[in-house]
């Protein structure tokens, strides 16, 4: 198979060694190649705003000391820039340009602050449970293993770049947490075996898929070498033609998780493990967490990953006044271990804890839509209420993880229903904490005025069900039956005057219900339900 541009490009000059051209080049008219090269130094640049400039910042495990916060601050404040949380605990500093950004990258690494690996095809910043390591259900303190991993590729000229594309990994050490990692490329999931703690292995996750089981167990001190051998095998048999299918899900598709664990198996010095029992108990995210050691920590909740830089230096002030530490989660939020009481002096942002929310148009030109922003069309009260997960992404790329969630959301803009206008797709059935199933697409496309008044008809379905979490209502309700099914139903709670109660029975019962209702629109031979969900879909949301 031939090798795309990239590839080429890496055969021709390594990423590494790209570090001597930096300072000489010229920013105004980067050429694509420049802008792949500066991506391994976590410079960002497109070529749909080549005026407008971000930098990634690297924590490993969401852990970051008080001192580089502060530097990150500090340059933050020097430059007038913007910082958003991300989905996988690391900083972004936007609003930099071509006169400041590399006199801010060079600030930071002055200080001691890495951003390097931190975008295109690296091992991204390996995440955890922010209370690894103090939380009352802690097993396993993972950050020494997520330190022992990153060692192996952080600036060096081997890995650097030279992935076939990005790689994300998980590990959690935790049985009872609120997080969740199936959408990693690895996740390492505690689990027991003949009486010992470790972890079963998962390969394959990405955005728009769950990670598979391996049936392998990795003891804590096994977790370094089997993290290195599935990094070789990946970089060795990686497949590197089209840029749209060399992650590690397109290999495993093409030769099967048997045979890759094969090719892991020869780096790997240790005896294969059948996998043990996988350790997980779902809990509800809590404002406040007791700690393993006494104490308390506590979510200061972000407007979806958006930090006001005064915000930003009272938490810091704070922490260092109240000898606290502080840790970034991948809910885009921040938080404080140490407390003595459960008191801060911060106020929560509604749905924070429940809704990750893309960077959106105003830091990323593939978005549509405000994102961040754009939150407020949304049933926050109930989300908050049912502790309801909602993935919220701006295209299909899926940085929100709409895939992995209750409900799934990526906002685009539509002239099916009359005039262009905001509108969004709809993905339902996640049973995201398991790995069982991602989000399914529902709705391809609903009006934004649209929006709320839908998602609290599908959240009342919830209430009524008696399910004791949204996942659960998923697995029971919404899973057994077609996508088409499932928006039929939907749309006739709001099309009917009386429409009937979702129930645990099967499609063809529920189905009798509604042609038992006068009102519901009827066609003979109506495959898939189509003309019934055309008549009603454009009743309710046409303009006027």
């Amino acid at each position: 198979m031939k090798h795309n541009k990239i590839e080429r490009l890496k055969a021709a000059l390594t990423p590494a060694a790209f570090i001597s051209r930096i300072d000489s080049l010229d920013l105004n008219t980067l050429s694509e190649e420049d802008r792949f090269y500066l991506k391994n130094y976590g410079i960002y640049n497109t070529k749909l705003r080549p005026e407008v400039f971000m930098l990634r910042i690297r924590i490993a495990g969401g852990r970051v000391s008080l001192s580089d916060l502060e530097s990150i601050y500090h340059v933050a404040q020097t430059y007038g820039l913007r910082l958003l949380l991300t989905a996988r605990a690391q900083i972004e500093l936007h609003g930099l340009d071509v006169n400041n950004v590399l006199p801010a990258w060079k600030c930071l690494q002055k200080a001691g602050v890495s951003t390097l690996q931190t975008l295109t095809d690296n091992f991204r910043s390996i995440v955890t449970d922010p209370y690894d390591g103090v939380s009352c259900t802690g097993r396993i303190e993972v950050f020494p293993l997520i330190s022992q991993m990153q060692s192996l590729f952080l600036d060096n000229p081997e890995w650097m770049g030279m992935l076939p594309r990005k790689f994300n990994t998980a590990i959690c050490g935790t049985e009872a947490h609120f997080t969740h990692f199936f959408g990693n490329d690895l996740y390492f999931a505690l689990a027991r075996k003949e009486g010992a703690w470790g972890f079963n292995l998962y390969l394959g996750g990405k955005n728009s898929e769950s990670a598979q089981d391996t049936d392998i167990f990795v003891l804590p001190s096994e977790v370094p070498a089997m993290f290195e051998a599935v990094a070789k095998a990946y970089r060795t048999f990686g497949l590197r033609g089209s840029r749209a299918k060399t992650r590690l899900y397109h290999l495993l598709e093409e030769i099967g998780m048997a045979a890759f664990v094969q090719k892991v198996e020869a780096f790997y010095p240790y005896t294969m493990r059948s996998a043990g029992v996988r350790k997980y108990q779902k809990c509800a995210f809590r404002p406040y967490e007791p700690l393993d050691e006494g104490g308390f920590g506590y979510c200061v909740q972000t407007a979806f990953g958006e930090l006001g830089l005064s915000r930003f230096k009272e938490v810091i002030d704070y922490a260092k006044e109240e000898g606290l530490t502080i840790r970034l989660g991948i809910d885009q939020n921040l938080y404080l271990l140490g407390l003595k009481e459960k008191s801060v002096p911060f106020a929560s942002q509604k749905g924070a804890s429940h809704i990750t929310a893309c960077a959106g148009s105003r830091y990323c030109a593939l978005s549509l839509w405000d994102i961040k922003q754009e939150t407020v069309y949304l049933p926050l009260e109930k989300i908050v209420q049912h502790q309801i997960q909602v993935g919220f992404s701006g295209c299909l790329k899926g940085c929100g993880r709409h895939h992995h969630c209750d409900i799934g959301l990526v906002g685009l803009r539509t002239n099916s229903f009359g005039k262009t206008q905001k509108a969004a797709r709809v993905f339902l059935g996640g049973e995201y904490s398991t790995g069982k199933a991602v989000a399914r697409l529902i709705f391809p496309s609903v009006p934004l005025p649209h929006l709320r008044t839908l998602l609290e008809k599908i959240i009342e379905a919830y209430e009524e069900s008696g399910e004791g979490d949204f996942e659960s209502f998923s697995a029971n309700y919404l899973n057994p039956h077609t996508t088409f099914f499932v928006m039929l139903w939907f749309l006739a709670q709001l099309y009917l005057k009386k429409p009937p109660k979702l129930e645990n029975q099967s499609e063809t019962a529920l189905y009798q219900k509604l042609l038992a209702c006068e009102d519901f629109p009827v066609y003979e031979d109506d495959e898939n339900y189509l003309q019934s969900i055309k008549t009603m879909m454009h009743a309710l949301w046409d303009d006027a």
